[in-house]
């Protein structure tokens, strides 16, 4: 057992192993003698699944009455399971040079914390990054924040199980869309994923691709968040007007377009636009 390596914040976000852990836990409280039953963790490396552990853990103490509510982990499947003292090897080197990313990550790495010290491991010093924070920045008026909505609005078919493995794959799933997004405009090192500012560079980004395809007389690919049924949809539409917003009285912005698919203009929020493109048709 050594001292993990963190990784490189300033490294390209195709060049980082980013480790997405979910736990499954006795009680929300690490602090207060909560232990982990159960741990998934999924390897991330250039947007491919290089590795992935999954194992149920014996707590040593009972699943609270709440905690069995959602996660279903009875005793008897925990009868013969390792402690975790059993996977810490295998998972502390998983977490060798990668980021930490998990959905609200506070509470998953708490309980890994306190795992590894009660070990007396090294603390555990890694860059961490929380896919719910970035889940709020990316997907700014979506409202409600739980994983399995951010999931069902992303498209994402497989459903949150509130079991370990299985949760680590949605959220890798979420995540290597988040990372994609960034991308696309520039936002390329892993330091990108801890700007506050995030929203509103993205937003800045893509007000400057509109102006530059009305300049053009250029069609645009646009993924769109409805403000109607938090829906994702594509479009391709011929801009007419983007109208700057007067923050915070009218908002970010608005584009006035053609829209191919209902064939009728309309208005698209800036800040609900996650995605766009600029085509080599001409606006028509």
């Amino acid at each position: 057992m050594g001292k993990a390596k963190p990784a490189d914040k300033q490294q390209h976000l195709d060049e980082t192993d980013f480790l997405i852990v979910d736990v499954e836990t006795t009680g929300l409280s690490a602090a207060g003698g909560d232990r982990v039953c159960e741990i998934g963790a999924v390897k991330l490396r250039g947007g491919a699944v290089v590795d992935t552990f999954g194992s149920l853990v014996d707590p040593c103490r009972p699943v609270s009455s709440g905690a069995y509510a959602v996660n279903r982990i009875s005793p008897q499947m925990l009868s013969g399971a390792p402690t975790f003292s059993g996977i810490a090897e295998r998972l502390w080197r998983m977490m060798e040079g990668s980021v930490l990313v998990a959905y609200n990550a506070p509470f998953d790495l708490s309980f890994l914390e306190m795992e590894f010290r009660l070990l007396s491991y090294p603390p555990v010093r890694h860059t961490v990054v929380d896919a719910l924070a970035v889940a709020r920045q990316l997907l700014p008026g979506l409202g409600r924040y739980p994983q399995a909505n951010v999931a069902r609005v992303l498209g994402i078919g497989s459903p949150v199980t509130h079991r370990a493995l299985e949760d680590s794959m949605v959220t890798a799933q979420m995540f290597t869309m988040f990372l994609s997004m960034l991308k696309a405009y520039d936002c390329t090192s892993a330091a990108d994923l801890h700007r506050k500012d995030l929203t509103g560079a993205l937003q800045s980004k893509r007000a400057a691709l509109i102006e530059e395809a009305l300049g053009a007389k250029r069609q645009l690919w646009i993924r769109y968040l409805s403000p109607v049924d938090a829906e994702i949809t594509q479009q391709i539409v011929s801009p007419k007007e983007f109208v700057r917003g007067r923050v915070p009285v009218a908002g970010p912005g608005t584009l006035i377009a053609y829209c191919h698919s209902s064939n009728a203009d309309r208005q698209f929020q800036i800040d609900r636009i996650l995605d766009l493109r600029t085509l080599n048709t001409p606006a028509s």
